[in-house]
């Protein structure tokens, strides 16, 4: 008894002293891009779409491509600093006021990332004991995309720390069919599509699995119990109700009803331009499923990646055997089903949810190897210290690139060489490109030959980000950027991109193979782009 509570003691310290070890890899890097009136982050909502709102009172037709919760979070943060705009102590919309929201913006992302892991370490012990679950949580806290993600105003880990409470109630739900673990599980689950959009594909399969679970269980008690006699109970109805009410109220449905159709119209209308897109045939689905075992190898790295396919088939040769957490591959399934192949596209932020659930099964692995009764024990532990200290390594080359960002000396180039009154032209948006603020400059959306004929910019700025890979041949686009790579009206004059030696990503994965495939397709390669800078002849 005395050996299991000092493990268990342990497991607790190891667990706290990891998320502080999370929350300083994450925070590691949050200047990125900053001081900024955009950022560098692709698909940040930046301050100003939240001070929109809030001057609308998320009201009176407000809408934008995400739902409103996280605008609701960030509006009560921001409240302090625009009260003192509206009592013209201080301009919020000036760069030092205006980056300041950047920073609690991107340090309330940080917290929410060690939150995220907390549930995520709430999850395992509902399915196994406490060392699987703190390696659970080691796997997640060292993926690619959560030490990206976890230091932007995206909304990845918001919508994922929402998604995996609902999980967390999920769980409890099926051990134990309380009514609160079923009103719980409604209302995060609401709050996770309330989040993101995208969250919702996790609830189609989801519902009908606890309905099967709950008839199931009521029948124990009762074998002549019917369906419709289970769906009567009040666990059932009173989660839809909760679910709908909440999401009505979270939309502010009775006072923005406008808005929210527009919101509705605007994401079900768009992204039809996204590449690569794969062709909508079964065909189709076999290479995106490639490209999805692909990008979660990206995200865990090649040792985890192994460890979490170990565990997850071993699962399933005992299914019978680990029942709650083979329960996680129908939520899984259900938004692989109902969101990846609905929009023909991957990309490894869609996967981060898959890539969260597989670590829960490397988790058991690790927990099952790394048992001290077993043979080689001390050869396994220092095997496993080897791996993780390497995939530690490989995730920490997110922070690198950002604070070696190629655009930091970009910038400090154009200082010393470029006159302060030459017209510059942006072709590859303020996301992609260095600061120009200090500078007379011009972003263009969809640059063309006749641009550079009218404007006479005398310098063009390229980010790999944005260039001639995004185009076909007939496109005005490809024309503009051959020009300037012929070198026929402008002379490249800086050519750069950081080469840091820490960096164990390969360079090949994240650029373009051809004008419609990417090896990997991420945000990542958005870090640390090439940029090149054209002066007139």
């Amino acid at each position: 008894m005395r050996l299991w509570v000092k493990s268990n003691n342990q497991i607790a310290i190891a667990l706290i002293i990891l998320l502080l070890f999370s929350f300083c890899l994450n925070t590691c890097g949050i200047w990125w891009g900053l001081p900024s009136f955009s950022g560098w982050a692709a698909d940040e909502l930046i301050p100003l779409r939240v001070l929109e709102g809030m001057e609308k009172g998320f009201s009176n037709g407000w809408h934008y491509k995400y739902p409103p919760v996280h605008f609701y979070i960030l509006a009560v943060l921001y409240s302090p600093v625009w009260l003192l705009h509206k009592l013209n102590i201080i301009d919020i919309y000036s760069l030092p006021a205006y980056t300041f929201l950047f920073y609690i913006g991107r340090f309330l992302t940080v917290f929410m990332g060690s939150a995220l892991l907390l549930i995520i370490y709430l999850c395992g012990l509902e399915i196994y004991d406490r060392k699987s679950s703190f390696f659970a949580v080691l796997i997640t806290a060292l993926s690619v995309p959560l030490i990206y993600y976890s230091k932007t105003i995206n909304l990845e880990v918001p919508y994922l720390l929402w998604v995996m409470l609902s999980l967390l109630f999920y769980l409890k739900l099926l051990k134990h069919h309380r009514l609160k673990d079923y009103l719980l599980f409604a209302l995060t689950a609401t709050i996770a599509v309330c989040t993101k959009d995208q969250a919702y594909a996790f609830y189609l399969l989801t519902p009908i699995f606890i309905i099967v679970e709950h008839h199931r269980y009521q029948k124990q008690d009762n074998p002549e119990l019917t369906l419709k006699d289970s769906l009567k109970d009040k666990r059932i109805i009173l989660s839809l109700a909760v679910g709908i009410g909440a999401f009505l109220l979270l939309h502010n449905i009775i006072f923005n009803l406008p808005g929210f159709l527009k919101h509705v119209k605007l994401i079900t209308a768009g992204g039809g331009s996204i590449r690569p897109r794969y062709e909508q045939s079964i065909i189709g689905q076999l290479q995106m499923f490639r490209q999805t075992l692909t990008h979660l190898r990206f995200s865990l790295g090649w040792p985890t990646y192994i460890m979490c396919l170990l565990g997850f088939t071993s699962i399933l040769y005992r299914l019978k055997n680990n029942y709650l957490l083979a329960s996680l591959l129908v939520p899984t399934i259900s938004y692989y089903l109902f969101y990846v192949c609905v929009v023909w596209y991957n990309n490894v932020r869609y996967l981060m949810p898959l890539a969260i659930i597989l670590a829960l099964y490397g988790g058991k692995f690790l927990g099952e190897f790394l048992n001290p009764e077993k043979t080689l024990f001390k050869a396994k532990a220092i095997l496993v210290t080897t791996l993780f200290v390497y995939t530690f390594a490989y995730g920490f080359s997110v922070n690198i690139l950002m604070m070696q960002d190629s655009r930091y000396y970009v910038e400090q180039w154009m200082q010393q060489n470029i006159d302060k009154n030459a017209l510059i032209v942006n072709t590859g948006g303020n996301k992609y490109s260095p600061r120009l603020d200090n500078f007379r400059s011009e972003d263009v959306d969809a640059p063309s030959l006749e641009l550079l004929s009218t404007k006479k910019p005398e310098y063009v700025i390229v980010s790999s980000g944005y260039d001639i890979r995004r185009f076909e041949k007939n496109a005005p686009e490809y024309a503009f950027f051959d020009n300037l790579n012929k070198e026929i009206d402008y002379k490249l004059v800086l050519k750069y991109q950081s080469q840091p030696k820490w960096n164990l990503f390969d360079r090949q994965e994240l650029s373009y193979r051809d004008l419609d495939k990417m090896y990997i397709y991420s945000n990542i390669d958005k870090i640390n782009p090439e940029i090149k800078i054209f002066k007139r002849k």
